[in-house]
C-alpha cells in the first residue's frame, strides 16, 4: 500500500510538472510570436541622453524616433531658424540696409550674449545680418532684423507665432527673435522639426545656413572691411570637415545653449533620396553624440521613395470631363506631386502600405492647384502624403481649334475623382502590373531563371514562429525527461563514487559490497 501510494504521488507530481511546462511553453510561444509580428518597425537601441529628441523624414514627415516630442523646452538660439524664415518672407531685397538701434545693441541683450559687436547707428544689409544670425548666432543682429521687419521685438514675435501656427506647431510660443530665456518662450521637439522642415524648403535659407565662413560689412567699431573681427564662422560642428563631430551629408542646422535650455541642436542631413531632420532639446553636452546616433539609426533602417515613381495606382489620374459633348481628356489630367515621398523601413516593400484618397484640403492648397491628397499608412503610422494636382497640358495654339463654348463646367473642381486601375490605352500595362502584384503576393515564388525558390517575408515569419514553438516544446520535453529521471541519475552518481572509493578492496570485501547492493535493490522493489 505504501509503495502504491508513493507511485500515485509521483505520477500526479509528474503530470502537474508536465502541465506546468506545457503551459509555460504556450505562453512563451505566444509572446514570441506577438513580438515577431510587431517587430516590423525598427527601434533605436542606442541610448539618447537628451531629455527631448526627434528624428523625422523631411519629405514625408514620417516620425522615425521620438522622445518627449510634445514636451515644452527652452529652445535657446535654435529660435533663430524661425527668425530667419520670417525675415526672408517679409523682405524682398536682401540688400536693404538695417540700422542698429540702442535697444538692439544693448537693451535686449543678456550678459555675455553672442554678438558681432555692432554699435548704435551701424548699418548692414539684411543679407549680412542673416549670415551673422545663422552662422554666428548674433543676438544683436536678431534684434536689428526684428525691428527692421516689424518695428519691435514684441511685434516681430507676433509674426513668429503666426508663422509657427501656419507651419503646424501646436506646442510652441515665442516672445523674442534670439531665444532669450523667458517662461513664455518655449517649443517642442516635434514643432522644431516642422520649423526646420519648412526652413530647408527655402533655397536662400539653405544657401546661407550651409556657409562656413562669411565676411560682413564694416562696423563703427571695426571700420576696416578686412578686419578679422568682421569675419564670422559657423558654429555647427557637424558641417565642418576638419572637426571630429563632422557627419557626411549634413547641409543645414543651428546650435543653441543657455543655462536653462541646456544644449539644443537642430540638424538636416541628406543621403541619396532620404533627407532626415534631427532635433535635440535640453542635451547634456550630448547634442552631437545623440544626433549621430539618430542619423545612423535612420539611414541604416529607412529609405525614402518618390510617390510618383513607386505608386502605379495614382501615378496618373485621367479626367473624364466633357464640355458640350467635347472630351477634355487630352486637355486636363491629374498628376501626383513629384517632390512627395514615402518613407518605409528597408525590409518593408512599398506594396505593403495602404493608401487612401482624401479631399480634406485647405483653401490655400486648393489655390495652388491641389485637388486631393493621398495618405499612405503602414502599421497604423502615416508614412507619407502626396498631393494630387490638376494640370492643363493643352497648348494655347491647340485651343484655337475648339468652338467658342462656355467652359464654366471646367472651372469647378469635381467632388470625386474616379481612380481606374485599368484604362483602354494602358490595358497591357495594367495586365503586366497585375501579374507582378500576383507574383509579389504569392507565398512561394519559383524563380526559374535563377533556379531557386523564394519565400515571401510573411511565410518566413510564420516559419520562424513555428520553429521557435518547436524549439521551446523540445526543450520543455527534455527538461521534463531529465526531471523525472533525476533520482536514477543521483543513484548512478553515488554508485560511481562508491565504486571509485572501494576499488582497493579485497575480493571478500567486494563480495560483501555486492551482496549489500543486491539486498538494497530487493528492499526497494
Amino acid at each position: 500500500m505504501i509503495k502504491q501510494s508513493l507511485k500515485n504521488k509521483l505520477s500526479r507530481y509528474s503530470r502537474n510538472s508536465l502541465y506546468f511546462v506545457l503551459l509555460f511553453s504556450m505562453l512563451f510561444s505566444f509572446v514570441f510570436s506577438q513580438q515577431a509580428l510587431a517587430d516590423t518597425w525598427p527601434t533605436c537601441v542606442d541610448q539618447i541622453e537628451a531629455d527631448g529628441a526627434l528624428l523625422m523624414d523631411a519629405k514625408s514627415s514620417t516620425i522615425l524616433y521620438a522622445k518627449n516630442e510634445n514636451t515644452h523646452y527652452f529652445p535657446a538660439s535654435i529660435t533663430k531658424v524661425l527668425t530667419a524664415i520670417v525675415v526672408l518672407e517679409h523682405v524682398e531685397n536682401l540688400e536693404e540696409k538695417v540700422t542698429f538701434s540702442q535697444e538692439a545693441t544693448r537693451g535686449n541683450l543678456e550678459n555675455n550674449s553672442t554678438v558681432i559687436a555692432a554699435s548704435p547707428g551701424d548699418k548692414l544689409s539684411v543679407r549680412d545680418c542673416l549670415y551673422s544670425l545663422l552662422l554666428h548666432s548674433a543676438n544683436d543682429c536678431a534684434n536689428a532684423l526684428a525691428e527692421h521687419v516689424a518695428g519691435s521685438n514684441e511685434k516681430f514675435a507676433e509674426l513668429m507665432n503666426q508663422k509657427a501656427a501656419e507651419i503646424g506647431c501646436t506646442n510652441s510660443h515665442f516672445t523674442n527673435p534670439s531665444g532669450l530665456n523667458n517662461p513664455e518662450h518655449y517649443t517642442s521637439a516635434l514643432d522644431m522639426a516642422k520649423i526646420m522642415q519648412y526652413a530647408i524648403s527655402n533655397p536662400t535659407f539653405c544657401q546661407i545656413d550651409a556657409t562656413q565662413v562669411y565676411t560682413h560689412g564694416p562696423l563703427i567699431k571695426y571700420p576696416d572691411p578686412n578686419a578679422p573681427e568682421n569675419t564670422i564662422y559657423a558654429h555647427h560642428k557637424m558641417m565642418k570637415k576638419s572637426n571630429k563631430e563632422y557627419y557626411s551629408g549634413v547641409f543645414a542646422g543651428k546650435t543653441g545653449y543657455t543655462l536653462l535650455a541646456g544644449n539644443t541642436l537642430v540638424t538636416a542631413c541628406k543621403r541619396g533620396d532620404t533627407t532626415l531632420i534631427c532635433v535635440i532639446l535640453n542635451g547634456h553636452n550630448s547634442q552631437y553624440r545623440d544626433s549621430k546616433k539618430l542619423f545612423d539609426f535612420g539611414f541604416a533602417n529607412f529609405n525614402s521613395y518618390p510617390a510618383e515613381n513607386n505608386d502605379p495606382r495614382f501615378s496618373q489620374l485621367e479626367n473624364p470631363w466633357t464640355v458640350d459633348g467635347l472630351p477634355l481628356v487630352e486637355a486636363l489630367h491629374f498628376t501626383v506631386g513629384r517632390d512627395e515621398q514615402i518613407c518605409l523601413p528597408k525590409n518593408i516593400p512599398i506594396t505593403d502600405i495602404a493608401s487612401t484618397l482624401s479631399y480634406d484640403i485647405s483653401e490655400a492648397e486648393k489655390a495652388s492647384g491641389k485637388v486631393a491628397k493621398i495618405l499612405y499608412q503602414y502599421d497604423g503610422r502615416t508614412v507619407g502624403t502626396a498631393y494630387v494636382y490638376l494640370e492643363d497640358s493643352k497648348r494655347e495654339e491647340d485651343s484655337k481649334d475648339l468652338p467658342n463654348t462656355s467652359l464654366k463646367k471646367a472651372e469647378n473642381i469635381p467632388k470625386q475623382i474616379s481612380v481606374a486601375m485599368e484604362s483602354q490605352e494602358n490595358e497591357s500595362k495594367a495586365e503586366e502590373s497585375t501579374a507582378v502584384e500576383k507574383t509579389n503576393h504569392a507565398p512561394i515564388v519559383f524563380d526559374k531563371k535563377a533556379g531557386k525558390i523564394i519565400l515571401q517575408k510573411p511565410i518566413l515569419r510564420v516559419l520562424q514562429i513555428l520553429f521557435a514553438i518547436f524549439a521551446v516544446v523540445l526543450l520543455s520535453l527534455l527538461f521534463l525527461y531529465l526531471f523525472q529521471r533525476r533520482e536514477e541519475f543521483y543513484r548512478a552518481r553515488r554508485r560511481k563514487r562508491m565504486l571509485k572509493h572501494t576499488k582497493d578492496l579485497s575480493r571478500e570485501q567486494k563480495a560483501k559490497r555486492d551482496l549489500m547492493f543486491e539486498k538494497r535493490k530487493r528492499q526497494k522493489k
